[in-house]
C-alpha cells in the first residue's frame, strides 16, 4: 500500500482519503457488530427462578443486544481512527 499511496498526486491522495475514510466507518460498524456478537459466548449466564440469560446488560439492553450495541459503536470509531493513523504513519514515512 506505500508503494500505490506515494505514487499518488496530491489531488488524488486528498480523494483517495476522504473516500476511503468513509467507507471504513460502515466497514468498522460492520465488523465492531460481529465481534460484538461472536463475543457474548464468554459472558457467563445468570440463572434466575424463571430460567437463565446472559448477566451482561447495558443500556437497557440484555445479552447479544447489548454486545453487539457496544460491538457496533467501538468499530465506528476505533477502525477510522486506526486507519487515520495509518495514513499519517504512511505520509510521514514518505
Amino acid at each position: 500500500m506505500q508503494k500505490f499511496y506515494s505514487n499518488l498526486t496530491k489531488t488524488k491522495k486528498i480523494l483517495f482519503i476522504v473516500v476511503t475514510t468513509i467507507l471504513s466507518i460502515p466497514i468498522g460498524a460492520i465488523l465492531g457488530l460481529i465481534i460484538g456478537l461472536i463475543s457474548i459466548t464468554f459472558i457467563p449466564m445468570c440463572c434466575i427462578g424463571d430460567g437463565c440469560h446472559s448477566c451482561f446488560e447495558f443500556n437497557g439492553m440484555i445479552g447479544y443486544e447489548a454486545t453487539g450495541s457496544i460491538g457496533l459503536l467501538l468499530g465506528v470509531f476505533i477502525i477510522p481512527i486506526s486507519y487515520i493513523g495509518l495514513i499519517i504513519y504512511l505520509e510521514l514515512k514518505s
